[in-house]
């Protein structure tokens, strides 16, 4: 049994991948939680927002100066 960093339950396995640091194995009760709070700030950005944060979520680093250099 695992032990689920978050809530604390205890779980045969934990399969989310915790949404805030990319490392850590939390329950998917929790990994569910965290996508939901995500996706409740992501509705509530404006379109620009939005697309500062794909770009950025790219990692691309041409598509970041890219959108630096047009958005500034």
């Amino acid at each position: 049994m695992k032990k689920c960093p978050k809530c604390g339950k205890e779980y045969e396995r934990l399969l989310a991948l915790s949404r805030r640091d990319n490392k850590t194995m939390i329950c998917d009760v929790c990994g569910m939680k965290e996508a939901l709070e995500d996706f409740a700030k992501y509705r509530k950005a404006t379109p620009q927002e939005r697309t500062k944060a794909a770009v950025y979520a790219t990692g691309n680093k041409w598509a970041i100066e890219n959108y630096e250099a047009t958005h500034s």
